[in-house]
């Protein structure tokens, strides 16, 4: 074990736990309207008194740090609904592959070589100075780990921890083949590498189904309630229906959240239809999953009665507009899923395809992606409702607790604090739109998680952020040298029967739709 990971993982970050008062902060400008500026007191976690005007004057707290706002504007932070810290070592790689010949390389289908446990804490810390920098406050890692490695979860626990975020980490599970999840793969598969791609060894449910018990029992709630665990089902094409049922069955034993990738591709469209039982949203109502502790990833690919059995259960959508465009995948139909009454939240997915970690990104992403000369203007998505996806609705897919995002007594301290003083709000018009539209990551200046400092004046208080990024460098390079060929070669080897799996459904959907 790397040394400096020893001392990570035996002694946690300690973050102060002093009261905060921020004064004379300016309130999120909207539609040209001034709101008045407040004082905000914060103490164990939570604000404890907001005052306006001349109450301003008698806000005080003896032993409180002190955050002078008078160029600062305060909001509720950004909440990243789906992220893979597992691929923060390849942003930029394979540019121009659909989503399926990609998996083949970052996650081969044969096996990818093992890491250092201490490259999994690397790449989630990667993420964690992405987001904070960002204005992220709370984030859902579905932290790919198929083989149930505990300690490569705790590496990312300890990183979560280390960062001051709050963080909901995934186990993963799945039990059907590969081939299984792609439609027409096994007949077209070459005998022999069937064979092998058949007798990858899969825990049993039962050995899934533990794991996951003594992770959630070991770390959920801890890091003062930042850490969650949850349940991480691979997509319904890798899943069989006993494993959903006992994925199902664990949410409620747990009161647990569910995170599920759900046709993200045109593929797993025809997967869906092909699999016996009705399709996949038949498959996840019959086996008790289509419920409100379901997020679902992606959801591009959905026809009009998946969206009204989504609404209807309550079930969340996860939106990564970076990714789908970047791989290829298509667009979620958010105008749609929003006006039946889904809640859809906003996620940059892994840095494999998103590309990075940053939510001010994404923001922008779903501002403008969104509109069309076939729709009329009234119906476009714009930054408010971005804003609202990347805020309200993140917190409610991560199941935070009520009131979050509110500036009230009570409400958990998980704010931000804007430059007033930047550059794109000159002259200042409305901050969402103008923090969506014209700047970036760079217009956030301080990151309060919990009542604590993660940044303050756009360097990263919780951690050692030189430190980190040094050592990343370095494992990073070793990571090139020593598992990407591996990776390349994985692709290589499926390229030829994913193609032609692709080539038939791409086929198939054009004779469907002359």
């Amino acid at each position: 074990m790397h040394p400096s990971n020893a001392q990570s993982l035996s002694r946690p970050t300690v973050l102060s736990s002093d009261p905060l008062l921020i004064v004379n902060a300016q309130r999120a400008v909207r539609a040209g309207a001034r709101p008045p500026r407040v004082d905000v007191l914060i103490d164990h976690g939570r604000i404890v008194s907001v005052a306006e005007g001349e109450a301003r004057a008698r806000l005080s707290a003896g032993n409180a740090r002190r955050i002078d706002a008078s160029s600062l504007i305060l909001l509720p932070g950004l909440v990243n609904a789906h992220v893979h810290s597992n691929e923060a070592f390849e942003r930029g790689l394979y540019p121009a592959l659909p989503l399926e010949r990609w998996l083949a390389r970052t996650y081969p289908p044969l096996g990818a070589p093992a890491v250092p446990p201490r490259w999994h804490y690397l790449r989630a810390m990667l993420v964690a100075c992405d987001a904070i920098r960002s204005g992220t406050v709370a984030l859902q890692d579905d932290f790919l780990n198929p083989a149930c490695d505990t300690e490569s979860l705790e590496q990312v626990v300890s990183a979560w921890a280390d960062s001051g975020l709050r963080a909901s980490i995934a186990t993963t599970l799945g039990d059907r083949p590969y081939l299984d999840g792609l439609p027409g793969a096994r007949e077209r598969c070459d005998p022999l590498l069937a064979r092998s791609l058949d007798a990858r060894p899969t825990l049993s449910i039962a050995d899934q189904s533990r794991f996951f018990t003594a992770a959630h029992r070991r770390w959920h709630g801890t890091s003062s309630g930042r850490i969650q665990l949850m349940l991480g089902p691979r997509g319904p094409q890798r899943c069989s229906d006993a494993l959903m049922s006992e994925v199902a069955m664990l949410s409620r034993d747990h009161d647990s959240a569910v995170h599920m990738h759900v046709l993200e591709t045109r593929t797993q469209r025809a997967a869906s239809r092909l699999q016996a039982g009705g399709g996949f949203f038949a498959r996840l109502a019959r086996t008790g999953l289509l419920n409100d502790k379901l997020t679902i990833n992606h959801a591009v690919w959905v026809d009009d009665q998946d969206i009204h059995a989504i609404a209807d259960s309550g079930a969340f959508v996860t939106h990564n507009p970076l990714s789908n465009q970047r791989l290829g995948s298509g667009t979620s139909p958010v105008r749609r899923l929003r006006s039946a009454g889904v809640r859809v939240a906003l996620g940059t997915d892994g840095p494999a395809t998103g590309d990075t970690a940053c939510m001010a990104a994404v923001l922008r992403a779903g501002s403008l992606l969104h509109r069309d000369a076939d729709t009329h203007a009234s119906e476009w998505l714009g930054p408010d409702e971005a804003w609202e996806m990347a805020t309200h609705r993140g917190a409610e897919s991560m199941r935070l607790e009520r009131g979050w995002g509110k500036l009230e007594p009570g409400a958990p301290a998980d704010l931000i604090l804007l430059n007033a003083r930047h550059r794109a709000l000159i002259p200042h018009h409305d901050t969402v739109a103008q923090w969506a539209l014209s700047a970036g990551a760079d217009l956030v200046d301080t990151v309060i998680v919990h009542g604590a400092l993660l940044m303050q004046g756009g360097r990263i208080t919780a951690f050692d952020e030189q430190r980190i990024l040094d050592e990343a460098r370095e494992a990073g390079e070793q990571w090139r040298e020593q598992v990407q060929p591996a990776l390349e070669a994985s692709g290589a080897m499926f390229d030829p029967l994913i193609g032609q799996v692709l080539d038939e459904v791409r086929t198939a959907a054009m004779h469907e739709a002359s």
